[in-house]
């Protein structure tokens, strides 16, 4: 499911475009890589200053929390008349909701997202650092607050629609937001062999997989569930996500490929000016209509060898994260 990384990409692009702030670029090579911005110090010494990586908001902690859990009923009654929440993956929900005044109000909330910028936090949000940006148009404000360092993770709630005061109504929910998470976090019922804890940068060791990618390269994670490997000719992707299983796609969803263990992924690789290869599987399945769990694994070439797609490359990735998965 593509379209999810899209909004991902350009959610990141609309705050940057916004802020203005410098964006330190230089390690990213290839589309889906995607670096976080300068980094920010973590404030520890001075009373009353926010400072991050506070351990309530430490990754492994974040993970843990049911996103549509901070979108309370009370919460969003603050800024309007809550509809549904829904969820959209392991880190994000939203709730399709009207304002004070009845006009249409959307509200995103995103756990663990890369903060780009995040060096020009220049608010307190619960002890946090914080940033806010806002469209030209006004028509959506996005509100963040740098939960960790190295790299620059956080929390951001994005609120669109026609009325006004859309930062305010952000910082409202937001601050409500971080303060569960200090006093009472809703932590996601999760079921046997979940990947929704787990952190995708860890489970291939680093040896193995620049032996797979054929070269060296360094780790850059780009949210809790996304975890990027970058190096000069190569970059190596696995995302975590949720979605439909690919072999029930309605779209083609690639050529079936036996990955051992019984798993059988789905790979689309185009070869161009570079290589790019997708290959994606159903870890498990969660009984919710789209909401299984998939993985992803991406491979992009700069200078690929004649015939080379990428895809032989994102099976050799593909087995060895296997092994190391939880099993359902």
């Amino acid at each position: 499911m593509r379209g999810a990384q899209v909004v991902l990409l350009a959610v990141a692009a609309s705050v940057l475009a916004a802020c203005g702030k410098p964006v330190d670029t230089a390690k990213e090579t290839f589309e889906r890589s995607t670096v976080p911005a300068g980094q920010i110090s973590a404030e520890t010494g001075a009373t009353g200053k926010p400072r991050t990586n506070d351990p309530v908001f430490a990754n492994d902690e974040l993970r843990k929390l049911d996103p549509c859990g901070l979108l309370t009923d009370d919460i969003l009654a603050a800024v309007g008349t809550p509809a549904e929440s829904r969820v959209q993956d392991f880190g994000s929900c939203s709730n399709y909701m009207t304002d004070k005044n009845d006009d249409e109000l959307s509200v995103t909330i995103y756990v663990g997202e890369t903060i780009n910028g995040a060096e020009g936090a220049d608010k307190n949000i619960g002890g946090l650092p914080a940033m806010e940006s806002e469209l030209d148009d006004h028509s959506a404000c996005f509100v963040s607050v740098i939960t960790s360092t190295n790299p620059n993770f956080g929390i951001r709630v994005q609120i669109g629609g026609d009325g006004e005061k859309l930062c305010e109504i952000g910082t409202t929910v937001l601050t409500a937001a971080v303060e569960l998470i200090r006093t009472d976090p809703p932590v996601r019922q999760d079921k046997r062999g979940t990947i929704a804890a787990t952190d995708p940068c860890t489970l291939v060791d680093a040896a193995a997989m620049n032996t797979a990618l054929g070269e060296e390269t360094t780790i850059s994670p780009y949210s809790l569930h996304w975890c990027n490997w970058v190096g000069e000719k190569v970059n190596g992707g696995i995302w975590f996500r949720t979605g439909y299983d690919p072999k029930d796609s309605s779209v083609d969803p690639g050529t079936p490929v036996d990955l051992g263990g019984g798993v059988t992924g789905y790979q689309k690789g185009t070869v161009e000016s570079s290589a790019s290869c997708r290959l994606e599987w159903r870890h498990r399945s969660t009984g919710d209509d789209g909401a299984d769990e998939i993985i992803e694994v991406d491979v992009d070439k700069r200078e690929p060898a004649a015939g080379d797609n990428g895809c032989p490359t994102a099976i050799a990735v593909a087995k060895l994260l296997i092994p190391a998965l939880p099993k359902p």
